[in-house]
């Protein structure tokens, strides 16, 4: 079973603009990371619990892209 290292804090979306706003926390440092993007008016769509989910889902892409490029950094 794979570990979940990040937590979903807050998830905030402003419908007018359809801003999101997500706060993640890392289990073991507690690092706080907030991933801020623009939604779509298709991705808006449909009930609160799966607008939240796919939120989730992009925060969640966004985290790894991340990862991914610091990954690549050289040391130092």
């Amino acid at each position: 079973m794979r570990t979940s290292l990040w937590t979903f804090d807050t998830v905030t979306v402003d419908l007018e603009d359809r801003d999101c706003s997500v706060k993640a926390v890392h289990a073991i440092s507690l690092a706080e990371v907030t991933i801020v993007f623009r939604l779509t008016d298709r991705q808006l769509k449909g009930s609160p619990d799966k607008l939240r989910q796919a939120i989730e889902t992009l925060a969640t892409d966004k985290i790894l892209d991340l990862a991914s490029f610091l990954d690549q950094m050289p040391p130092g």
